[in-house]
């Protein structure tokens, strides 16, 4: 098993009531992803910047998520 950390930059838009998953980038730092979802367009209703452990051969998610940046109006799993 070869743990491998994934960053990520999520932007989220407004489909009727709910909020949905827009683009979503994958970077190679904690920071660029902040950084990237700081950038998403104003047109974006909501962006978060995350980590995620998975296992590099198998894709399996091994630790929960970690929220590095949240912005706007989000989905509930994002919400503290």
């Amino acid at each position: 098993m070869t743990a491998k950390t994934y960053y990520v930059a999520q932007a989220f838009v407004k489909e009727g009531r709910r909020v949905a998953p827009a683009q979503a980038l994958q970077v190679s730092s904690a920071e660029q992803a902040i950084a990237r979802a700081r950038r998403f367009p104003d047109r974006m209703i909501g962006r978060v910047a995350f980590e995620q452990v998975a296992d590099d051969e198998t894709g399996e998610f091994l630790e929960e998520p970690k929220l590095l940046y949240r912005d706007g109006q989000l989905p509930a799993e994002f919400e503290i």
